[in-house]
């Protein structure tokens, strides 16, 4: 064959390659999700009674939710819908990359104790799941960051009320209304899908957080 054949060839082959380069960095760039916010790395307690800084999550996907053991209705399906993402997440052999932390909105009646209780009651999987309690200034701080919405309604004699209680004897408890929504977070600690909580779609969860574990490689 003539030299110039074999020139053509080469250039033809370096085209090729050109274009397979240009279409992974495009594929790569449409995967993205978007960045909404850093969680910060700030230590809280958990359901054994230890230390556990956020931090501890980085170099993982990290599957937050935050709920309170005394709620009647969003948090246990809240709970429930993070079984099933951490179900799915084992059966596809993902759980090395993948961690589940549950934060408390009521660290006043939520200790470590009550904490693990309620987890052992739904028999959940502590090998990649941790339930988190702490301090009170921390927590607030935490879901400001986060742009969780919290109000306590408190409920004296059987009667809901916002304002403070005041009446002495009173039987006085309270409940928590608060923002319904589970957090995906890469690798680096940022935020990068808001899942609607109890209503979460465990197929785009998961999809999601393919994504997140596969950019471990990306640049």
């Amino acid at each position: 064959m003539p030299r110039w054949f074999w020139f053509g060839v080469g250039v033809g082959l370096l085209f090729v390659a050109a274009a397979g380069a240009v279409k992974i960095a495009m594929d790569v760039r449409a995967e993205s999700l978007p960045v909404y916010m850093t969680v910060p790395d700030w230590p809280f307690t958990d359901q054994d009674g230890r230390t556990f800084w956020l931090g501890q999550t980085r170099g993982k996907v990290m599957v937050l939710g935050m709920i309170y053991t005394h709620c009647p209705d969003v948090c246990p399906l809240i709970t429930a819908r993070m079984m099933e993402i951490q179900q799915q997440v084992a059966a596809e052999g993902l759980s090395d990359e993948v961690f589940f932390v549950t934060i408390t909105f009521d660290p006043e009646r939520d200790t470590p104790e009550v904490l693990r209780r309620y987890a052992q009651v739904r028999k959940i999987d502590f090998r990649n799941w941790v339930f988190l309690t702490g301090d009170p200034s921390t927590i607030r701080h935490l879901t400001e960051v986060l742009g969780i919405y919290t109000e306590r309604v408190y409920v004296i004699n059987g009667t809901p009320t916002r304002g403070t209680p005041s009446p002495s004897g009173a039987s006085v408890t309270y409940l928590i209304n608060h923002t319904d929504r589970i957090f995906l977070v890469d690798r680096q600690g940022r935020v990068r899908a808001l899942l609607p909580g109890s209503r979460t779609e465990i197929r785009e969860a998961i999809e999601k957080i393919r994504r997140l574990v596969r950019e471990r490689s990306a640049p």
